[in-house]
Formats: C-alpha cells, structure tokens, sequence
C-alpha cells in the first residue's frame, strides 16, 4: 500500500488514459445488439437445430414481419382499396425495402379469410425482411413513405420490430437507472456522512471502474463474439454502482475512524485496508465467484452475466489503486463540511435483535424455518418469455400483435414450424404418406389449431390422396369390368358351344371324298382317251360310244351339283368361323385389359398395405390381396404372344377355307365346261376326236383342281385342328373367367368396405400435376430432402399451455417418425412457442447448475474468512432463505394479485446471483468484524459486530436496494420484478436473517446442548 501511495500520480495518469481511450473506442454495443440480437437458448438446442434445417430449406434471407392494418369501426371498401395500392407500392419496392415472399389479400385472394378478420376490422400482411446491415429504424421510416397515404391506423411488427422496440426500450431504462441511481447514490451519501464530497469523490471513483469496464467488455463483444443482451449494460450499471458505493462507504467509514483516533493520513489509509480492505477483497472474491459460474451455463443471456466478472475485477483495481489516490491527496476534506471526525454511529437495532437472538436461539430458529420453510418447499417456478407482454401496448410493435391476438388469435401471428430432413427426396407416396400421417396426428393435438403441410397446404385433407376416395373410383371400376367380364364369359360360352358341336371328322370325309373323286376323275380321263383312239381307228361301235357318253353325262351333272353344294357348306363354314374369330379377338383384348387392371389393383394393394399398419393382422385385407393375386396368376397364360399363336391358328383355317373355295369354283367351271365337250361328242360323232380332246383337256384341269382342292381341304383340318386345341383353351379361359368375375365380386365388395379408411395414396400422376407442384415447392426445399409444417397453436405462444402443446408436438413427431422409412430423418421444432420451451428448460438446468455452483463457492469464501464450520453454512442458509422469501413475495405480488401468466424469465435466475453474491458481502462485513474479537465468546463477539457494522450494513443495504428500485420507472415488468425480488431480499436478509437469525444459529448448538442436559439432570 505505501507503494500505491508513493506513486499515486502515476496510478491516477494511469487510470486517466485507459478511461479516456477505452471511451472514445468504444463500439457501439446498442448498434451491435440491433445488429445481432440476442439469443436466449444454445447452438444445441432442438429449436436451434430446427431453425438451421429451415435455413437450409428457405431460399430467401430474412426475418419474418408484418404490418397490421386497423380500424376500430371496420376498413371499409374504399380504404381496403387505399391500403391495397400501398401494399402494390411496397410490393414494387420490394428490392429496395428488403422485402421477400409477401402475402397478402389484394395479390393472393385464396389468403384473404387467414388475413382479414371476421369483423372486418384487421388486415394483415406478412412478409420477410432483409435488413441488408440497415437500422430498423431506417427500415421503419421506408415502410412510412410507402404506407402514408393509408388512411387507417397500421404499425409495423414482427421479430425485428418487437426487438428493435424492446432494445430501446431496455435502453431507456438503463439510461433513466443510471441518471436516478447517480441522484440517489449522492442523496444517501449527502445524509449518510453529512458531506458533499464524500458522495462526488465515491461516484467519481466508480464511474472509472464503470468506463473501463464497459470500454474492455465493448472490444470484447465487437472483435471476440462475447455474448451480449439487453441487460449486458444495466447489470454493470447496477451492479459496479451498488457494490461500489457500498464498499466505499465502508472504506470511508473505516477511514474515518481511523482519522479519528489520531491517525496520519497514509497510516489511516493502511489501516483501512488492513481491515476493511481485506474485507472488501473477500466480498468481490465471492461476487466474482458467483458471476463467473456463469460461464457454465447453455444460455447466452446468462453468459453475457460474465461480464460483471470484468467490472468487479476492475472495481477491485480501483478500490486497490484509485480510492487510495483520494484519499492521499484530499484526506479529512473528502467528508467536507462536516466535522464530525467518528464514523458510523453503534447500530441499536442491531444490537437488540442480536442480543434477542443469542437468548433465544431454539425459538427464533423454529419460527423463521415455520415462516421460511413452507416458502421454500410449495415454491413454484412459473416463468414467462413473454417479450409483447412486457411491452404492453405502449409501443407500435407490441400494439400489432396484441390486436392480432385480439382479432386472430396470437397463434396465427406466432406459428410453430415443424421441420424433417431426411438424405432421400421425399416426394414419393411413401414418404409423403409419413408425412401426412404425422399432419394427421399434429391435427389431432388439443393445443393445435390448424396443420398446413405438403399434403395438406390449406390446412385440410385433398379428398383424391386417400383411399377411401380413390375406392370410391375403383370400386365403380371393378363392377363395369365385372360385368364386361361376364359378358365376355357368355359370348366366349356360345363359341365354345359351337366349337362342341362342331363336327371336324366330316371335313376329313371330305377330304376322303375327294380323293376319291380325283381318282375317278383320272380313271374317266383315261377311259376317254381310249374312246378318242377308238374312234380315231374307227374300230368300236359308235352306238355303244353313244350310250356310253349318256352316262357319263349323267354322271358329270351329278358331280357338278354335288361341287356346288360343297361350295355353298363351304361358304358358310367360312363365314361362321370369320364371326367366330371377331369374337373371340374381342374377348382377347378384353381379357388383357382386366389383366392390365388387376396388375394396377396389385400395386394399390401393396401399397395400402404398407401404409395400413394393421393390414398384417387384418383377416379381409389379407383375403383381398389373395384373391387379387390369385385373379392374376389364372391370367398369366392370356398374353400377346398367346393371343398371336391362337391367330395363326385361326389364320391357317381362314386360308384353308379361301383355297377351298377358289378350287371349288375352278372345278365347278371344269365340269361346265366338259359337259358341254360331251354335249359336242354326242352330236357328232364325227367330231367325236375333237370333242373327246376337249373333255380330256377340260378333265386334265378338273383333275388339277381336285388336287389343289385336296390341298386345301388337308390344310382345313389342320386349321380346324388347332381350333380344336382353342376351344380346349377356351374352356380354361372361361373357366379363369368365372373366377375372375367372382373374385372381382369379392374384391369389390371389400373395397367398398375400405371406403371409410382415411389411408393416405397419392396416384402417380399426381406427383407431376402442376397444382401439386406447387404445395411441393412451398413446403419442400428445392432438392425435396427437407419439409415443413405450419402449425397454429389454439393458446398464446408465450403461455404454459402452449409450450405443453410444443413438447407434445415434439414427442409426436418423434413417434411418427419412428419405424418408418423417414426414421433416420432429423426434425424438430422452431417459432416463438419452440423457442421459449427450449429457453425454459435451459434457463431451469442453467438455475439449478449456477444455484449449486455459486453456494460452494460461497461456503468456500467464508470458510476462508471465518475459519469454522457451521458459521459458513447458517449463513448460506439464510442467504439461501432470503432469495425464496424474494420469490415468494414477487410471485404473490404478480401472479396471486395482477394475475401474470409467470415471472419473467430472467428474474429468478438473477435475483439469485445478485441477492446471494451481494448479500453475502453483508455477512463478510459482519463477520469480519466478528473476527476482530478473538478474545471475547462468540456470543458477545456477535452482538459487538452486530453493533459496530449494523450502520454500515444497513446504509449499504439501502444503497444498493436504492440503485435496483430506480429500475422500477423504467416500465418494463421485467425490470420492476428484478428490483422488488432484490429489494425484498436484502431487507429480509438485512433486517431479519444477519442481525437474528444469523447469531440464533450461532447459539443454538449450545443452546440445544443446554437443553438435553438439563433433562438429562430431571432424569
């Protein structure tokens, strides 16, 4: 310390310069903060993680936003019209603005009932922002040059604007706390040592403390990513300001003192810090403990608490270093103009509760754990992250989604977005039925108002995705095939009838016949040769020449007559057998076409079965699908290639009976004409040789006819051979037919069963329908492997029913999601409601770490000081018990009485920190002076302490509960809830716990000892 002293000039140039430039460096951390934001959960976080794969997904940057369009009376159609062409303006500068994906009722009326109010009385329009490293408020004022000419009133909303509005409003109050705090910081000093230096020397000394700090927290949030939030600059504020004034109370008081027992200047100010000094440096071990446990925790909002770590640090050099400097160079005048050369007067009240406590140990200690205990054990943590509602209505932002809230519910201002990510596209059925299962299940939530998703962008299921619609289509289907199968069954039964009763062994008599015709043929025309060389030697008798030629005459008519019957039975075979094959040709096809059809039956089967989980176990289902494959396996014979070899079939006949038929009709001409030879031989016999000549010509050709009819005939048979195998073939076509038609009728009426089944089956042709294409480009990303789901909630985002409902949506998803072909997906959930439910669970574990953390820390610190057991830890407990009498208060103030939803988040959490840190400060003080009486008992150690540092404590307790209620004017719930919970803990700790129950517990192990040994004497 005489070194300090000796170079004091150099210290204070010192502190000079590095306030001076860390000042005027200093970055804008308000700037920063608009710029960044503040996170309140970790980069681990289910919310977080979601919001990435959303990133991913969303092809365009920014935030989302609206703008709200009120009339209390309704917008009429004239100022919708107004209001749409200021929407078309905005829209045309969209560039400029920053705005992305607009939606609004004047470009997309399909939106209109989702963005108007019932009443008439709201409009809204919601888009994403850019900010493009703009200020909103530069934003703010583009969206008014756009929107002036509205003639309703509108306000501009959304994630940035609600920050933007917070922001300024936490700056607004920092900036009032710090002008109250400075005034009333001076007023309490002015009164406490009745000088007017004193309170100007102390604010001075902390105020370089304060510029330093923030310079060296400002370089570190700007160049190093040091966590930063709205409370970053108010918690230095308090916290530097409380602390450091209560400590240059104390450091003045003891200065005082010794100034008045006669005591030089510098030796006053070394023994100052031979006492008081060193109390001092174990209450800032204990803060600087207790802040810096806050680098374990996941949210960075408690992490941005880390930097009171800095500031105490700095306060200490101060204290160490600058306070020193004053005191050399002003010395007694620091207390100008007061003359009173003591310090503070003996506390009465201090002594009396002590003296009271020490007497009465087991009755003070029962009655403050009768009072304390119930607070701790039914305290109930209800927090709330309502940003809008600590706002209230008193800025643009937070008046849009109160009205919004008020006309739509605040759900549809504040949706949860359900994302999955899977390594696979997942616009095919499969997926897409996982999808719509978990729309389903989503749906079906108590908390959930409405689901939009890829299968279902307006919120409602598309009738044609189910089966139960598409069962409708098919069923009707399968009963016009059934029937048309019947009607095939009947014609081809007609056909095979004929073909039964067709008679082919007489096509082979015929063949038989004519041979031997042919025969006979060749036998005449060599009988007629010998007749022509007969006649030609002129030896035979022409009488027996004549008669012979009569008969042969008759005979040429017989057969000629006989070929033309042959030829009309021919003609009718042929057109019978041509009918026949239009028939059965027609039935082919049609066959083919059930086959085709029941292929496509199979496919939609297998495909219910895999999204019908039950099917397995399900008796009908198993049935249909039997019956379909078994209508499939008796058609797999009815193919293209078996429908060509019945043809070829059926084209040998047709041949048969067309060469049959032209050789008919040649030889019907070649008997013409020998009958007419035979009519020329009998005429004249003596041109007999001439007309026998004729004959045999003509006989030579009747006879090649024969031959080739012969040949048609052979071909015939083997035609008609193979439509004997056909109409065998036929018999197993009808057969399979009849099961056909039966199974259809089984299957059909199964299906008309499943008409009730919501099971989701998206046609294939519906994956490329432009329509559908567009639900797939709104809630899939490009390359189709990330989906979402819009999800509006029925309660307030911010409220405790709401985040029930997110983690029942997360659990949901969860289970959707498992055993499926998505199992393997990431998912999970983002929005305000997701957000909050993730912050509550942090700041929960991030409470229940700090709490154990920042306690050891503190019985370490006053095992250290006090040098015993038990001491440390009844002050820890009653540290512990004023920070539940604070909870209790603000939570029977707030929730009981105004009815809040919670405490605002962030109140417990740091009221802990502040009351426990702070407060054990007090009990240092009381116990290092405790300490200064090693040759007194405890007892009258305690109520000697008591009475020497109760003014102390007591002025301290009052500046610092001073410094936190000027928080209150601020307006913000948050601020207002902090300051009472402090206020109330070191008054209770202030006035009941450290003069009471602190010296109660003290005595009371000897108390009890007393008291079983003197029922052990009674005994």
């Amino acid at each position: 310390m005489k070194s300090i002293i000796k170079g004091r000039w150099a210290i204070f140039a010192i502190w000079l310069i590095a306030t001076i430039l860390l000042t005027v460096i200093q970055p804008d951390i308000n700037a920063i903060l608009r710029q960044q934001g503040q996170e309140g959960t970790s980069s681990e976080s289910p919310s977080v993680i979601a919001g990435d794969i959303l990133d991913k997904m969303n092809t365009t940057e920014g935030t989302d936003n609206l703008i709200v369009f009120y009339d209390k009376d309704k917008i009429s159609d004239e100022d919708m019209k107004q209001i749409g062409e200021s929407v078309e303006s905005i829209r045309d500068s969209s560039a400029e603005l920053g705005v992305n994906e607009m939606i609004d009722p004047f470009s997309m009326p399909d939106a209109k009932s989702a963005l108007v109010s019932e009443d008439g009385t709201t409009l809204m329009v919601s888009y994403k922002l850019d900010k493009k490293g703009r200020e909103i408020d530069d934003i703010k004022e583009q969206f008014e040059s756009k929107l002036e000419g509205v003639p309703v009133d509108y306000y501009l909303s959304g994630e940035d604007f609600i920050n933007n509005d917070y922001l300024k409003a936490s700056q607004a109050g920092v900036e009032k706390s710090a002008a109250l705090t400075v005034i009333f910081i001076l007023v309490v000093l002015i009164i406490a040592f009745r000088s007017v230096v004193t309170p100007f020397i102390s604010l001075i000394a902390v105020a370089f403390s304060y510029l330093v700090s923030m310079g060296i927290a400002a370089q570190l949030i700007d160049k190093a990513g040091f966590p930063i939030t709205s409370l970053t600059q108010m918690l230095l504020v308090l916290i530097l300001f409380g602390i450091g004034t209560d400590y240059n109370i104390l450091l003045f008081n003891r200065f005082k003192e010794e100034l008045a027992h006669g005591h030089s200047v510098d030796d006053s100010i070394i023994n100052t810090y031979k006492t008081a000094g060193k109390t001092i440096a174990y209450s800032i071990l204990t803060v600087f403990i207790a802040f810096l446990a806050l680098v374990f925790s996941e949210s960075p909002i408690y992490k941005s608490g880390v930097v009171v770590v800095i500031g105490v640090t700095i306060l200490l050099l101060q204290i160490l270093t600058l306070t020193p400097f004053i005191m050399k160079v002003l010395g007694k005048k620091i207390f100008w103009p007061s003359k009173n050369a003591g310090g503070h007067k003996e506390n009465k009240f201090w002594e009396k509760t002590s003296s009271f406590g020490i007497k009465h140990p087991i009755l003070i200690t029962v009655i403050i754990l009768l009072i304390i205990g119930p607070m701790i054990f039914f305290h109930e943590e209800k927090l709330n992250f309502d940003t809008v509602g600590e706002l209230g209505d008193s800025y643009p932002s937070s008046k849009a989604i109160n009205l919004v809230a008020e006309h739509f519910g605040k759900g549809q201002a504040m949706p949860a977005t359900v994302v999955i990510e899977s390594d696979e596209p997942m616009d095919q059925n499969e997926t897409l039925a996982v999808v719509d299962n978990i729309t389903e299940r989503l749906k079906a939530l108590k908390g959930v108002k409405m689901v939009s998703s890829v299968t279902q962008p307006q919120g409602e299921q598309i009738a044609d995705f189910y089966v139960d619609s598409q069962m409708g289509s098919v069923t009707e289907g399968i009963s016009e095939t059934q029937n048309g199968v019947d009607q095939i069954y009947n014609g081809l039964a007609e056909a095979q009838k004929g073909l039964e009763s067709a008679d082919f062994s007489e096509v082979n008599k015929m063949v038989d016949g004519t041979t031997k015709l042919q025969d006979g043929m060749t036998a005449l025309t060599s009988g007629l040769k010998q007749i022509q060389a007969g006649i030609d030697d002129g030896t035979s008798n022409p009488q027996t020449i004549y008669n012979g030629l009569s008969t042969i005459e008759t005979n040429l008519s017989a057969m000629s007559s006989g070929v033309s019957v042959l030829a009309d039975s021919y003609e009718k075979m042929q057109a019978g057998y041509a009918e026949m094959g239009t028939h059965y040709q027609d039935a082919a096809k049609a066959l083919l076409g059930v086959k085709d059809a029941l292929t496509q039956m199979k496919s939609m089967t297998d495909a219910l079965g895999s999204s019908y989980a039950e099917s397995s176990s399900d008796a009908n289902f198993q049935a249909l699908k039997q019956t379909i494959d078994q209508l499939s396996t008796s058609l797999n014979q009815i193919t293209p290639e078996s429908m060509a070899a019945l043809n070829e079939n059926y084209n040998t006949v047709t041949a048969g009976f067309t060469t049959a038929n032209k050789n008919l009709a040649n030889m019907s001409k070649g008997l013409t004409q020998m009958a007419d030879g035979l009519k020329k031989l009998k005429n004249g016999l003596g041109q007999a040789s001439s007309g026998i000549n004729t004959i045999v010509t003509n006989m030579n050709a009747v006879n090649t006819g024969l031959g080739q009819m012969k040949a048609g005939q052979q071909q015939l048979v083997e035609g008609l051979n193979g439509f004997g195998e056909f109409g065998k073939k036929l018999t197993d076509v009808n057969d399979g037919l009849q099961g056909i038609s039966d199974g259809l009728g089984q299957t059909n009426g199964y299906l008309t069963q499943l008409n009730t089944n919501k099971t989701f089956f998206i046609p294939e042709e519906a994956l490329t329908n432009e329509e559908f294409k567009k639900s797939l480009d709104a809630f899939m990303s490009e390359d189709r492997k990330i989906t979402k789901m819009t999800i509006v909630l029925k309660d307030d985002p911010y409220s405790d029913k709401a985040l029930a409902t997110i983690n029942q949506i997360n659990d949901t998803l969860s289970e959707g999601l498992k055993g499926t072909v998505l199992s393997d997906a990431k998912s999970g959930t983002v929005g305000t409601s997701a957000t909050t439910n993730d912050m509550n669970d942090v700041l929960s574990r991030d409470l229940s770490r700090t709490t154990v953390i920042v306690i050891i820390g503190v019985l370490l610190v006053l095992f250290l000081v006090i040098r015993s057991f038990w001491t440390p830890v009844f002050i820890t407990a009653s540290l512990v018990g004023a920070y539940y009498t604070a909870m209790f208060l603000i939570n029977f103030i707030f929730l009981n009485l105004l009815g809040y939803a919670g405490i605002s988040s962030f109140v417990p959490f740091f009221s802990f920190i502040i009351i426990v840190a702070l407060g054990v400060d007090y009990s240092i003080f009381l116990m290092m002076r405790f300490k200064e009486y090693p040759d007194l008992s405890p007892k009258e150690a305690i109520v000697l302490a008591s009475k020497h540092t109760g003014g102390v404590i007591i002025s301290a307790v009052i500046i610092l509960g001073g410094t936190f209620a000027t928080l209150i004017p601020a307006g913000i719930i948050l601020l207002t809830e902090l300051a009472i919970a402090v206020i109330t803990g070191l008054i209770v700790l202030c006035f009941v716990l450290l003069p009471l129950f602190v010296p109660a517990l003290m005595a009371l192990p000897d108390a009890v000892a007393n008291l079983f040994s003197k029922e052990k004497k009674r005994i």
